[in-house]
């Protein structure tokens, strides 16, 4: 349950705040960096870094990012949050990193789960996405190809999903039904007016 106000808060961020985020965005970078290192480096010693070990933190900001795909873009919801999705997303996967990489190291003790094979796979596809959020690399894409490599991200989400919905306990296993079936349902709406547009 403590992804739900977690959504709320850094949704509320990117509405009010969210010229200072891009502003300062490269600050934000190094500071989530250094928190997911100490979160990782003290995970087994100090409880209160559990929502960057359990991804809690980084789930929330992917989400908000998945989620802004599927809004109206004319809605001043989805333009204030457009506004921070590259952002969100880099912040996101760094925050999700310490959780990633847990979850790495008992994939090796054993690699017959399939649960972390799916938040493995996902994470690994999210690495290239994040690489080229950056303009450095993403310059290096025509924005027709760029487009094309971060469509993997839909395939990300599907596995973050079926991650969570295989390792997820009551009641966080309703929540994240209730959170992820709304998207897929407006994105899949969203994209066949656009297929029917086109067509």
């Amino acid at each position: 349950m403590i992804v739900v106000p977690f959504v709320i808060i850094f949704t509320l961020l990117a509405f009010y705040q969210g010229k200072f985020i891009r502003k300062h965005n490269v600050k934000f970078y190094i500071g989530a960096s250094i928190l997911s290192v100490i979160a990782f480096l003290i995970a087994d010693k100090v409880k209160i870094v559990e929502p960057f070990i359990q991804g809690y933190f980084g789930l929330s900001l992917l989400y908000i990012v998945m989620v802004t795909g599927a809004l109206n873009k004319k809605s001043k919801l989805s333009s204030k949050l457009a506004g921070v999705r590259r952002e969100y997303s880099i912040i996101g996967f760094i925050l999700l990193t310490p959780h990633s990489l847990n979850y790495f190291i008992e994939f090796l003790s054993d690699i017959t789960k399939i649960q972390e094979w799916l938040g493995i796979v996902a994470y690994a596809i999210m690495v290239p996405l994040f690489i080229t959020s950056f303009m450095v690399f993403r310059k290096k894409f025509t924005f027709k190809g760029w487009k094309k490599l971060q469509r993997w991200a839909y395939l990300s989400y599907i596995l973050i999903f079926l991650h969570l919905i295989l390792v997820a306990k009551m009641p966080n296993l309703v929540i994240y039904i209730v959170l992820f079936t709304p998207y897929i349902y407006f994105k899949i709406v969203k994209e066949l007016k656009i297929y029917k547009k086109k067509n």
